[in-house]
């Protein structure tokens, strides 16, 4: 059992063993007595104990709580041991004097990058940068200026850098960014060289400004140009983001108001309630949502403030904190994602087939409004459906019935050539889903009404999937299929239910109905759009191909005014002026 005492280093508390409590204290004070005749020596001998508080702090764990003479020892090491100075007690104030200006050494170790705040003018990241590459500031800083507003470099690279260097905040923080390990000597060095340029400043100022060497003073007043410019530009970049993060968090806050505290009848909660596989994965959603998009946001407008009043508070462990729950709320996001995509991996597609007995050669084709539909369905919601169908005419639509969801979609209607005598209407459901058996399931939860009256064949415009089954991207196809000669009439009520028919005019869907389309070999033809301009135009084009013959003798082109014959014995122009003979 050893003795331990409560020591106080640089405003840290540190329980000490005696023996190695004696051991610092001799140290430092051979430390004291050393420097106690150098000017400055109190803020020497301060830095130097915080550096050994830092050095003491990395000694301990939470398995380890006391301060062991071992320890010390190997702070001395690292700091530099009495002898390595010329601490020796017996010699003289001049002696000591004289020795600490032979032995101060500068040990060279790895530069670490930081940012520099004792010579920043926004973040302290040019300077910062400008003591890892050993250039002066001046120089980084125009290089920056230069390269943002000429460049094309964003001003994201700098904030993003700002953000990811930490702060030079310690003796050896400051030390480490030059590439100088942080003893006595380079402590001492640190705190020499300082004074030295606060002297030689001095000096400057009271000099005359023709007694200066004009390229120092070129460099001088650039350099003060440049940070004046950055503290400008770091007030007003400030403004920027506080203005850009205000308007985020304006708008992360109503999407955020409207994705937990949406009303019950809104498109967005029926979303939610049929597109993911739970509420537990909806739940985990929104707080990917929150952390992922709100933690940026808050930190935009975070620097912004600080930029604006020029606030220099910064803790590193917040930044750390934020960064690591920013990237946990990443992961969490990818996992909902891939989660929920995976519910539409495979596709499923199945057809239902049906044969239409006309009692002509001539079918009729009318459109049931969706309103009609929710009239029978008797939805909770019908009069929110009516108004939404009165509005749409494509997407999704959702039924409730007793807090159940059922969705509503439109139909779509094609024609083609039967490979048969008999006029067949063929069903096409489609869906997705996480197995091909879920895909299957799925599509064959649509349910859709039609119905054939004499000629005419009633469609209904949407078809509905079975309440309490998630959206998985259902579609229902019609087609109509025709023998050559049958005739087709779209009613005008199927203006919306037409998907892109094939015929031989090229006519837009909403122009073919309210006339009749005869099934050919080339495809739909109309037999009563004479006044339809697409089939006008088309005419014309027959009529010029009419004017082509082609056969053994060779080949004829005419028109109103010429005739032009090409054949074996050459080519033949004939105009009203006569006729003209080119041979080969």
């Amino acid at each position: 059992m050893n003795k331990t005492v409560t020591i106080n280093i640089s405003g840290i508390i540190f329980h000490i063993e005696e023996d190695a409590y004696e051991s610092l204290s001799k140290y430092l004070s051979v430390i004291k007595r050393y420097f106690s005749s150098t000017e400055g020596g109190n803020e020497i001998m301060a830095d130097i104990e915080s550096r050994i508080a830092e050095l003491l702090q990395q000694k301990l764990n939470a398995g380890k709580q006391v301060i062991l003479l071992e320890d010390v020892m190997a702070v001395q090491e690292l700091m530099g041991k009495p002898e390595d100075f010329g601490a020796e007690a017996e010699k003289t104030e001049e002696q000591q004097s004289a020795y600490r200006e032979e032995t101060v050494y500068n040990e060279r170790i790895k530069r670490r990058l930081f940012r520099n705040p004792e010579e920043k003018a926004i973040g302290g990241v040019c300077s910062g940068l400008a003591a890892y590459f050993d250039v002066d500031t001046v120089w980084v800083r125009l290089a920056m200026f230069l390269l943002i507003f000429f460049g094309g470099l964003s001003l994201w690279v700098y904030i993003i850098m700002w953000i990811i260097i930490p702060e030079a905040k310690s003796t050896a923080d400051r030390l480490a960014m030059k590439g100088e390990a942080a003893n006595v000597n380079s402590i001492y060095k640190s705190f020499k060289e300082e004074a030295e340029d606060l002297k030689n400043r001095a000096n400057k100022f009271g000099h005359s400004m023709r007694e200066q060497n004009y390229g120092e003073r070129v460099r001088s007043n650039a350099g003060i140009f440049l940070s004046n410019l950055f503290n400008v530009m770091g007030r007003l970049f400030g403004l920027v983001l506080v203005l850009i993060g205000g308007a985020l968090l304006l708008a992360y806050l109503t999407s955020l108001t409207g994705i937990t505290f949406v009303s019950s009848n809104s498109d967005l909660q029926h979303w939610k309630e049929v597109l993911f596989q739970s509420q537990g994965m909806y739940a985990l959603s929104v707080l990917a949502f929150i952390v992922v998009i709100g933690v940026p946001v808050f930190m935009l407008l975070y620097a912004g403030v600080k930029l604006l009043f020029h606030i220099r508070y910064s803790n590193r462990w917040i930044n750390l904190s934020l960064g690591i729950v920013w990237v946990m709320g990443l992961v969490l996001a990818a996992y909902v994602s891939v989660l929920t995509i995976r519910q539409f991996g495979e596709n499923a597609r199945t057809k239902d087939s049906v044969e239409l007995h006309l009692p002509s050669d001539t079918i009729v084709v009318k459109m049931r409004s969706g309103l009609d539909l929710i009239k029978t369905l008797q939805a909770d919601n019908s009069d929110d459906l009516e108004n939404y169908l009165s509005k749409n005419h494509g997407g999704y639509a959702f039924a409730e019935f007793d807090k159940t969801l059922g969705i509503l979609g439109y139909a779509k209607l094609n024609v083609s050539e039967s490979s048969s005598d008999s006029v067949e209407l063929v069903i096409h459901q489609s869906a997705r889903g996480a197995a091909k058996k879920e895909a299957n399931e799925n599509a064959r939860a649509i349910t859709y009404h039609y119905e054939i009256k004499d000629n005419t064949l009633f469609l209904d415009e949407l078809f509905l999937v079975e309440k309490g089954v998630k959206f998985r991207a259902q579609e229902l196809e019609l087609k109509l299929k025709l023998p050559k000669g049958k005739v087709v009439y779209f009613d005008k009520s199927v203006k919306y239910l037409l998907d892109d028919i094939d015929n031989t005019t090229n006519t837009w869907d909403g122009d073919m109905v309210s006339r009749r389309w005869m099934m050919t070999e080339k495809g739909l033809k109309c037999l009563d759009c004479k006044n339809l301009t697409s089939v006008r135009d088309h005419d014309e084009a027959d009529d010029a191909d009419k004017n082509i013959e082609i056969n053994e003798d060779g080949i004829k082109v005419k028109d109103k005014e010429s005739e032009i014959k090409i054949d074996k014995d050459g080519i033949r122009i004939k105009t009203e002026d006569g006729e003209k003979v080119i041979e080969n």
